[in-house]
């Protein structure tokens, strides 16, 4: 898995520092043009306070050069177990499917064990700044038997079969003031260890595309043994 993930990574920071380099950045949510209705459904994992921590670290350095970067307060980083529902503007569910999906997830959850997850090194994106995160088969696992059981039962959108297992830092959300500062940075951050943690528990909710507004649905321990 970690040589699959490397490649992945390796693709996602090309891309992301070919868009650096042209830097042509606008969000229209984040720079307050453009009131943002897009919500979603989605399983998540939070971070524990010390990798928040090592992540803001980083945020505080990367806004040297360049001050207008959207950095995620540390209560919305993040990582993507699974999106059910990508975000989008139309996104309406009534409480009868809500209700369907959280069942359905917590009967398949109450069999599904923790999982590891490693943070590594910052990547680019073309819309952002990753930290590159690496877990255990059990997250794989986890992700399959939740793609797999709701294709029977329920409807599945996400935006992209998540693979990875990144958290987003940052965004772009206007042309940076040093793009090839960042550059810079990024390749001095490319190999810095944010650190290590296991995910015991993952959360649905219904939030924005940048996990600011949230709306916790249920909470889900992992409990099974190996």
């Amino acid at each position: 898995m970690e040589k699959e993930l490397d490649s992945l990574y390796k693709s996602i920071d090309q891309k992301g520092k070919a868009a650096i380099l042209k830097n042509q950045f606008t969000d229209p949510y984040l720079c307050q043009d453009k009131a943002d209705s897009r919500r979603g459904l989605t399983l998540l994992a939070r971070l524990p306070v010390h990798v928040g921590r090592n992540i803001g670290y980083a945020q505080q350095k990367l806004r040297i050069t360049n001050p207008n970067l959207y950095c995620y307060p540390l209560a919305d980083l993040h990582l993507t177990v699974l999106d059910l529902i990508g975000a989008r503007a139309d996104f309406s569910l009534a409480p009868a499917d809500l209700a369907a999906y959280q069942n359905s997830i917590k009967e398949l959850l109450a069999n599904c064990r923790p999982f590891s997850v490693t943070l590594q090194g910052l990547i680019a994106s073309p819309s952002g700044i990753l930290a590159a995160g690496y877990y255990s088969d059990e997250l794989f696992e986890l992700r399959e038997a939740l793609r797999l059981k709701l294709a029977k039962e329920l409807p599945l959108a996400e935006r992209y079969q998540t693979a990875s297992g990144h958290v987003t830092i940052a965004r772009f959300k206007a042309p940076l003031n040093d793009s090839n500062g960042l550059l810079f940075d990024l390749a001095k951050m490319d190999q810095l260890r944010f650190g290590s943690f296991v995910v015991k528990q993952v959360d649905l909710v219904i939030h924005d595309w940048y996990n600011h507004d949230v709306k916790v649905i249920d909470e889900f321990a992992l409990t099974a043994l190996s």
